[in-house]
């Protein structure tokens, strides 16, 4: 027989031989001292508490960091997470009672590490508050209301008046159109008239000098230019003569009461 199978037998009466024993060992134990023992292990493991040794916190922290891949700054994770930014003050407003009150309202009383008793209104708050809506706000809710009414009243009447009018010019707005067309039309006659005559007086410039003649010469020029300025003055008599006849129509005119009657001079206007 080789030496590894003595060495194997062996091995497994050893294993064998303590199975038996601890077997033998537990089975002894009543119930009871079972229970007991458990009970003991609960309580010893409840009151345990771990103790980290300084080398052991710092490798806690460094694997923390570690951890962090958002290259935040502290203030910015801090808010990433629902606490506050700073853990301690670093500017001079974040002592102010503002300041905490907002911090208070955004991330819960354990965001101040003073009793919330301080965001309530002091005695002189509250009195300035009452001065400000006695200023602000002087009228009480039924004249406010009144008010609002008055207001609503006087905007609806102007909406009112302005649609009124503005049917009234809608009704005007055919009578407009046919006065614009009116003008537009007597002025288009007016320069239909104008250039016949002035293509009159160009064919009476060139009996004059004969046809031969270009009306950029200057001779032509001449004539054309004086024929025009007896025009514009038998133009200036006829209406001088038409603006006396009116102004003896009106002198001759007796009024209906047979009183005061209406004396014009030759200088007088007519409208």
């Amino acid at each position: 027989m080789s030496l590894k199978v003595l060495f194997n037998l062996n091995t497994s009466l050893y294993i064998r031989r303590q199975n038996i024993l601890s077997s033998r060992y537990f089975a002894s134990k009543t119930e009871k001292d079972v229970i007991v023992s458990d009970e003991k292990s609960i309580y010893e493991s409840a009151e345990e508490t771990p103790i980290y040794d300084s080398e052991q916190q710092e490798k806690n922290d460094e694997l923390e960091k570690k951890r962090n891949k958002s290259r935040l700054n502290p203030n910015h994770r801090n808010i990433l997470f629902g606490r506050r930014p700073y853990n301690e003050s670093i500017e001079w407003f974040h002592n102010t009672v503002k300041y905490k009150k907002r911090m208070l309202g955004r991330y819960g009383m354990k965001a101040v590490e003073v009793p919330v008793g301080f965001a309530w209104p002091t005695p002189e708050e509250v009195e300035d508050m009452k001065e400000y809506e006695r200023v602000a706000y002087p009228y009480s809710i039924q004249e406010e209301w009144n008010r609002i009414e008055e207001k609503n009243r006087k905007e609806a009447e102007a909406i009112r008046a302005r649609e009124a009018d503005i049917s009234q010019k809608m009704a005007k707005l055919d009578k407009w159109i046919n006065d614009l067309n009116t003008r537009l039309a007597k002025k288009e006659a007016d320069m239909l008239e104008a250039k016949k005559n002035k293509e009159r007086l160009i064919e009476e410039v060139r009996d004059q000098l004969g046809y031969g003649v270009s009306v950029n010469d200057e001779k032509f020029k001449a004539v054309m230019a004086e024929k025009e300025k007896e025009q514009k003055k038998k133009l200036k008599m006829a209406k001088k003569k038409l603006k006396e006849e009116k102004i003896l129509a009106k002198m001759n005119k007796v009024p209906e009461n047979g009183e005061n009657q209406t004396t014009v001079s030759l200088n007088e206007p007519i409208k």
